[in-house]
């Protein structure tokens, strides 16, 4: 039986001609199912191409004309298609899956890296990004290979960025907890792992605590919101953070 290939009206965000161009003809040869229906070099550009109706996918190159994707994605309240982000390296992926990535492409993008991308999309058949399941193993299988470097005095710490439990800041400083039970305190505030850690999986409950939601056992109510980790940390829940965070949390996991 022939598989059903799904119809993907992409946009595509990029900053160069010469690249929108390659990409194109690399798509137009070998992916005859998706089709570049807006292009987009510039912050406006890209913020009305996402507009569109018709767009089920986001072909985003990290770099803009005048700024970056990240800039644009911070504006919009919901992306309900998935966003494979295209770039000239790594320094970046963190980042891009925070954003919920389906992927991170380096370039030049090659036919087969496109390949392996498209048959795992279709497979998955994501026709919305409002999924469950799917995205959350798709991303767990990016993440669980992919590390953090913690500078202390004299050391660099290389972590799994799915082991960090629970950060807890203080001032400059933060300590991560692993899963493993080391506490590694690095001279960064905790503002610092908010931007870069992936929103799927890390929340900051508290001015000083951020916690990965893997790792969440159970929340406490009472005169005091306490969240209970797996590995017998405690992060207490400010109030103004509960219904979010609540909603959040309902969001990532199946309703039973």
């Amino acid at each position: 039986m022939k598989m059903f290939k799904p119809k993907w009206n992409a946009i595509l965000l990029e900053c160069e001609e010469q690249e929108c161009k390659e990409f194109r003809s690399l798509l137009q040869a070998h992916f005859p199912n998706v089709t570049i229906s807006s292009t987009a070099f510039k912050l406006e550009e890209a913020l009305m191409a996402f507009q569109k109706p018709e767009i089920n996918l986001a072909f985003c190159n990290v770099h803009l004309r005048d700024g970056n994707t990240f800039e644009v994605l911070e504006q919009l309240d919901d992306l309900p298609f998935p966003l494979i982000f295209l770039a000239q390296n790594e320094d970046y992926v963190l980042r891009a899956f925070r954003y919920h990535a389906f992927d991170y492409l380096i370039k030049p993008v090659t036919e087969k890296a496109m390949l392996d991308v498209m048959t795992r999309l279709e497979s998955s058949q994501l026709t919305t990004y409002a999924l469950k399941t799917d995205l959350k193993k798709e991303v767990g299988q990016h993440l669980k290979f992919h590390t953090i470097i913690l500078k202390t005095a004299g050391m660099q710490h290389i972590v799994k960025v799915l082991d960090i439990v629970h950060l807890v800041g203080e001032g400059n400083y933060s300590t991560v907890h692993l899963i493993e039970g080391e506490k590694i305190v690095v001279a960064k505030p905790l503002k610092h792992f908010e931007d870069i850690l992936p929103a799927r999986f890390f929340y900051r409950v508290h001015q000083s605590h951020i916690i990965n939601l893997q790792y969440v056992k159970s929340v406490q109510n009472g005169d005091q919101q306490l969240i209970h980790l797996t590995n017998g940390d405690v992060a207490p829940l400010a109030r103004r953070k509960k219904d979010p965070f609540l909603t959040w949390l309902e969001r990532q996991h199946l309703p039973i």
